[in-house]
């Protein structure tokens, strides 16, 4: 994208220099592509590096992963339930998000997520939004701007979500921990915000290695 933004602007600083030698008024360069302009003349050594914190989670989570699924008994499931699917993490171009890519069973169904994490330079943490074939509106824009929390302190990655069900406000806390380079375990525990959480979901992790399922 950015070389066909200079390319715009390379155009207007020509049509700028033949308007002055023809004594025509020059056309006005609009700013963005004078700060793009700007912005270009500075060093490689000042252009951004993706975040310690991301590398970190790209590095601790990357692979493809089998994964065992257990959900515990509640009003709606009173023998539970439980099945295997398959997690798969990734690093985005550059390095500058991490994606996840997962395929579960849950009780309504198959489910089939995106997961997209990325660093937020200005307010310095993590953020994200899920894609998921359950959602009427599959990807949650909304939530990934204002109801998701997400942090990674090198050992556990936690994320939470302020969730609204027939008009009543729940939260999600979801947890992937004790992990290594072969297993992590992922639990998703749902209560009231700022109540007690109950335990709705376990899933137990293997790396797949190449060549084997």
């Amino acid at each position: 994208m950015r070389s066909i933004s200079l390319t715009f602007v390379l155009f207007f600083s020509c049509h700028l220099a033949n308007a002055q030698q023809t004594d025509k008024t020059p056309a006005q360069v609009p700013q963005h592509l004078e700060d793009l302009a700007s912005a270009s003349h500075g060093s490689k050594e000042q252009a951004t590096q993706p975040p310690a914190e991301l590398q970190s989670l790209i590095k601790a989570l990357s692979g493809k992963w089998s994964v065992s699924v257990k959900f515990e008994p509640n009003s709606a499931m009173p023998a539970g339930a439980d099945g295997t699917g398959e997690e798969t993490w990734r690093a985005g171009p550059g390095g500058y998000t991490l994606l996840e890519e997962e395929h579960v069973p849950t009780p309504a169904g198959e489910a089939f997520l995106l997961g997209i994490i990325w660093w937020d330079g200005k307010v310095k943490s993590l953020h994200g939004m899920e894609c998921n074939n359950q959602l009427a509106y599959t990807c949650d824009l909304k939530g990934a701007l204002n109801d998701i929390t997400m942090t990674w302190d090198g050992k556990q990655f936690t994320i939470d979500e302020l969730e609204t069900h027939d008009g009543k406000k729940t939260m999600w806390h979801e947890v992937w921990s004790d992990i290594t380079s072969t297993s992590f375990t992922q639990t998703g525990d749902i209560g009231e915000p700022g109540g007690p959480f109950k335990r709705f979901l376990t899933i137990r992790a293997t790396r797949i290695v190449d060549g084997s399922k």
